[in-house]
């Protein structure tokens, strides 16, 4: 006697409704109205993605801002700042963004030239100083001291004593001094006004005559004065002087192992410097200039 199977018509009918409901599903997304659907979609949560980022009326403080705000008042004001002081600087910042946001709305940054001036100069810092020159070997520095020989040039440098002769005494101060230089070359004494400094000076450099006596006829003479006798007079910002050169250090080139570490330290400097000069030409290379004609 034959055994009946009776779960063979279910099964038959199982995969067949499965079939069907595949075709269904396979038709349904063969519409160009779910398409639509789908894409109109994908667009609308692109589109309030792209507004909720660029929404500047939306100012998101972040736990990072937070703490960066934080360390800023720590360094201005040498402690850590307390709960309420924290929420009044994050308060701070909120109404700064907010107010810098409605200025470029307006278009208030394109026209402010201290505006443009700063960001220009915050891109140029930005490209400045990002790789540290190679140290330079020992041979590069004495060609970059030879080819730089002026600036590491000893000055004339001069010991001296003055007298000086004061224009709010009375008498012509210039007279006075005339007198008494021929004293002093006579072998005779003189007396002179106090000076608002030292009567004695050594081994003073030009420059520092200059920053002494001004840009006079006084510190360019210290120079050329004659050693061991009196000379003058000579007018300075405060009178006039009569000078007794006592020694003298011609100029001169120093040797290198004198000035190495300032050496290196120039090199260094101007390596630097070039860097930071190829990078922003770089920077600039992108950009072209197209100047129009005036109509």
């Amino acid at each position: 006697m034959g055994v009946i199977d009776l779960d063979r018509p279910a099964a038959r009918d199982t995969r067949t409704g499965a079939r069907g409901l595949k075709g269904r599903i396979a038709r349904i997304l063969r519409e160009p109205l779910l398409h639509f659907f789908v894409v109109g979609l994908v667009l609308f949560g692109a589109g309030q993605a792209w507004r909720t980022a660029h929404d500047r009326h939306r100012i998101v403080v972040t736990p990072e801002r937070v703490a960066e705000l934080s360390e800023k008042y720590r360094l201005q004001f040498g402690q850590t700042p307390s709960p309420a002081e924290l929420e009044g600087v994050v308060e701070r910042y909120a109404r700064e963004e907010a107010l810098f946001r409605e200025g470029v709305a307006l278009g208030l940054d394109r026209d402010d030239e201290i505006v443009r001036r700063r960001i220009a100069q915050k891109v140029e810092f930005l490209h400045q100083d990002r790789a540290l020159p190679a140290t330079p070997s020992e041979s590069r520095l004495e060609t970059w001291f030879d080819a730089h020989a002026a600036d590491y040039a000893t000055p004339v440098r001069t010991s001296f004593a003055h007298l000086y002769f004061s224009p709010d005494r009375p008498g012509d101060p210039e007279a006075r001094a005339k007198q008494a230089l021929a004293v002093l070359q006579n072998g005779g004494a003189v007396e002179a006004d106090p000076f608002p400094d030292q009567s004695e000076f050594v081994r003073l450099a030009p420059d520092a005559a200059r920053r002494l006596f001004g840009d006079s006829d006084m510190a360019r003479r210290l120079e050329t004065a004659p050693l061991g006798a009196w000379s003058g007079p000579y007018r300075s910002g405060y009178g006039w002087h009569l000078v007794r050169a006592l020694a003298r250090e011609p100029a001169g080139k120093p040797a290198f192992a004198e000035v190495k570490d300032r050496v290196h330290e120039d090199y260094m400097a101007n390596a630097q410097r070039t860097a930071n000069t190829e990078a922003i030409d770089r920077l600039l290379g992108r950009y072209r200039i197209v100047r129009e004609d005036v109509k």
